[in-house]
Order: structure tokens, then sequence, then C-alpha cells
């Protein structure tokens, strides 16, 4: 158990923060955290994901990290965002309906990696599960995790209802700890997900990435060479041997 106070909304909310994490918690970038939160609950306003859910990724060992996923901000429907960058909290099965795009497209691509198919999500779920051995969505994310993907965003709150609103106020905090991330280990695979990924890591020498339009618009059409799903790379394909995203 963590029981180290930091005097911190987010931070204390966790049960846990793992060893690895702690170098990065240092009084400047406390002072940081402290000051992003107070303008946060200052505004009176509600924000996603729930408050022990913003930082979950310190809950995780630094060090066993084999792939990082870098999105832009958490899903703004309220209850939807868990702290893990493109999972939705809701789904219990992929049979349940939901409207996020990005996960749709993500799943469209996985099942690329494995079949060599471009199908609609809609014609996916419907295929026998022996045919497509894919982990519930509830499961899916948590196996990732266990294999060694650190699934972040830019953001890491958005005001309910309104993507993107918390970008400027997280972005001196993201850098740092993108830094401390590759700092502590060059040798990690990026994805790097759509414009606010691609300009936030900008400048940082990163020896293994695959960079591609946001997972939310993906169009079939000549001059989209990066677009996440038809584009010329699928990161999944250029990873299995490294994760298993089946889970």
């Amino acid at each position: 158990m963590n029981v180290v106070k930091y005097d911190s909304v987010f931070l204390d909310s966790l049960q846990t923060i793992d060893s690895t994490w702690i170098d990065f918690l240092t009084p400047q970038n406390l002072k940081l955290i402290r000051s992003i939160e107070k303008q946060i609950i200052q505004k009176g306003e509600d924000y996603t994901p729930a408050t022990n859910r913003v930082f979950h990724f310190f809950t995780l060992p630094l060090n066993k990290v084999k792939i990082v996923i870098l999105g832009q901000d958490p899903y703004p429907q309220k209850g939807v965002a868990t702290g893990r960058a493109f999972e939705v909290g809701t789904l219990r099965s992929w049979h349940d309906t939901f409207n996020n795009i990005s996960l749709k497209n993500i799943i469209r691509s996985i099942y690329y990696a494995y079949h060599h198919q471009y199908l609609k999500y809609n014609e996916i779920i419907e295929k026998p599960e022996h045919t497509f051995h894919l982990k519930p969505p509830h499961k899916l994310f948590k196996q990732w995790e266990k294999q060694g993907v650190l699934l972040l965003n830019t953001s890491f709150t958005c005001e309910t209802g309104k993507p993107n609103s918390h970008e400027q106020l997280w972005y001196p905090f993201t850098q740092k700890l993108l830094r401390y991330i590759h700092q502590k280990n060059d040798g990690f695979i990026w994805f790097i997900w759509g414009n606010n990924a691609k300009s936030i890591t900008n400048g940082m020498e990163i020896n293994h990435k695959i960079e591609s339009m946001h997972p939310m618009m993906c169009y079939n059409k000549p001059g989209r060479d990066t677009d996440f799903l038809f584009g010329k790379v699928n990161p999944f394909i250029e990873t299995k041997n490294v994760i298993n995203w089946l889970g």
C-alpha cells in the first residue's frame, strides 16, 4: 500500500504508486500537479475520468513496459474514460452498443494484423469467436498492460462533454512525463497517434516509433499514407512478436 501522502487529489486517491515512478515525483513536479488540480477543481465543472483513475498509469511498473501508446485525451462522455487511453469503461461485450469510433478502428486494425482483411467493425464482431480470439473489452486492456503496454493520453482529464478542453493545462506536465519515460528506457516502442501526440513528442529522439493519424478518422484514399487503418504501416503487425494484441 502507498502510505506516502502527496497533498494531491489525484495521487492520494490511488491505492498504490509503483516505486519505478517515485523519482519522477520531485517537489517541482508535485507542485505542477497540484497547480493543475487546483485549476481543474476551482472551475467547479465535471471532469473525466474519475479522480482515482486520472493517474492510473502510476500503478504500473515502468521497468516492465515494452510499448507506449500515446493518444489525445480521455473520452469526454461521463463514466466512459478509465485512465487507460482508448478503453471504453462501460463495455462488457463487443456486442454492446457504443459510439467511440477510435476503439472500433483499433479493433479493425488488430483484425487486419491477424487476418489481412479490412472489415467493418460490425462485420468483425459477428465472426465466430473461434476465428478471432479477441478478449472481451473489460479484459483486453488489462491483458495489454500485463504484457507491458502503457496506455497514455497527452491530456489526463477533460471537461465532461468537451474534448481537448484541458490540453493546455496538461501540456507542461505531459512533456516532463514523456521525457522521463524516454530517459528511463530508450528501447521502448512508441505508437504516436494523432497530431497532439506528434506535437508533444517533437524533439524527442525516439529510436523506435510508429506515427499515424488518430484512430478516430480513417479513410482509404490517396494521400493518407499515415492513415491509422489504411496507411502503409500497421503498428500491430509490426509488434505481434512483442505483444499478443488479442489479449
